[in-house]
């Protein structure tokens, strides 16, 4: 890989750690909690999140932009990678990928 490519693969894992954490509150924590009420969770107002329907959207939105930019920049340095006259290990083409899989098919279970 050339440096440019480099950066581009680490900006991308960056990324993705920083987009880990809205999906991490919305899939696993606020959204299974908000499945629990009995009310529609659009019409709940919290002191801390103002309107809970919107904050879930808000979350979703988030994680959704993040986990894009994140795939976007890893196909970009990719890209860069293979014209290059350096080789990238399957080990560093594969673990993203499923990475991506499992962020994406996490949003779709959970729901919007």
């Amino acid at each position: 890989m050339d440096k440019l490519s480099l950066k581009l693969y680490y900006s991308s894992m960056v990324v993705y750690m920083i987009g880990g954490v809205p999906l991490v509150l919305y899939a696993l924590i606020i959204r299974p909690i908000a499945n629990l009420y009995r009310e529609p969770v659009g019409i709940m107002v919290s002191p801390l999140f103002g309107n809970y329907g919107h904050y879930l959207q808000d979350l979703f939105v988030i994680s959704t932009v993040f986990i894009t930019v994140s795939l976007s920049l890893y196909l970009v340095s990719v890209y860069r990678a293979r014209h290059s006259s350096k080789g990238i290990s399957l080990a560093t083409l594969t673990l993203p990928i499923a990475l991506y899989i499992f962020g994406y098919v996490l949003l779709g279970v959970s729901g919007l």
